[in-house]
């Protein structure tokens, strides 16, 4: 689907070296090697590459028990982006969107606002 509004999509588009530069968060990831899942030109700026990073987690799971849906996925959105979202506006200058989504199929913040844009494009698109 994002192929009908988009351009250059790429799966698993290995990452432009950083070249040694610090950033705020520790939990960057400066791997010379690092990946995203899905990576796209024109999604939400013209010109500029949407990066795209999937996450899937049980709520169930232990490490989730006492938490509520809405802070377990803002927990889960909040380290994707601390992993990605800098080193993606610094160095690719493009844009990071965590994509999470639990077994269940419910989906965080993020994805929802994804996925409401790439149904409006695509609505736009065809009429």
């Amino acid at each position: 689907m994002l192929g009908e509004v988009c351009h250059d999509i790429r799966v698993e588009p290995i990452l432009n070296p950083t070249n040694r530069r610090t950033f705020v968060h520790q939990s960057t990831n400066t791997s010379e090697d690092a990946r995203v899942d899905v990576s796209a030109r024109g999604f939400w700026t013209r010109g500029q590459y949407a990066f795209l990073d999937v996450r899937i987690f049980n709520p169930m799971a232990n490490s989730y028990r006492g938490m509520e849906l809405p802070r377990a996925h803002r927990k889960n959105e909040q380290e994707k982006r601390r992993e990605y979202d800098e080193r993606i506006r610094e160095v690719e200058q493009g844009r990071f969107t965590p994509l999470i989504f639990t077994t269940a199929g419910r989906m965080a913040p993020d994805a929802i606002t994804f996925y409401a844009n790439l149904a409006q494009q695509i609505s736009e698109k065809k009429n």
